[in-house]
């Protein structure tokens, strides 16, 4: 079932993250990107081409709003850049939902045959 539920947010402590990437089995394919006191995971991927991209993007898309947790997206014909980071957490922190969000992603990253 479906159903778009905004939860609490857990942030994640800067000690605790790595363990957590790992863990996660995110690592080495998301990193941590630190700029003006904002914390947030980015993921680079290529695809095969225009089609795919789009048929990825809109499962990140629709699971994104399902959870109302949105990434920032950057896409350039088969080339996607995703950032993910809780706005609500001290104006961009990394939280639980971050790492739920990236890890689901993954699976359909999964799906595709992506360039590295």
């Amino acid at each position: 079932y479906n159903k778009i539920l905004k939860a609490a947010y857990v942030k994640i402590p800067k000690a605790e993250l790595s363990h957590k990437l790992t863990q996660l089995g995110l690592l080495p394919n998301w990193s941590v990107k630190t700029a003006s006191q904002r914390e947030s995971l980015v993921r680079d991927c290529t695809f095969p081409d225009y089609e795919t991209t789009w048929s990825f993007l809109n499962q990140v898309s629709m699971r994104a709003h399902l959870w109302s947790h949105h990434p920032t997206v950057t896409t350039t014909y088969n080339k996607v850049n995703l950032e993910l980071t809780t706005h609500d957490l001290d104006g961009g922190s990394i939280s639980d939902i971050d790492l739920k969000l990236a890890k689901r992603i993954e699976s359909y990253i999964s799906l595709y045959k992506v360039q590295k």
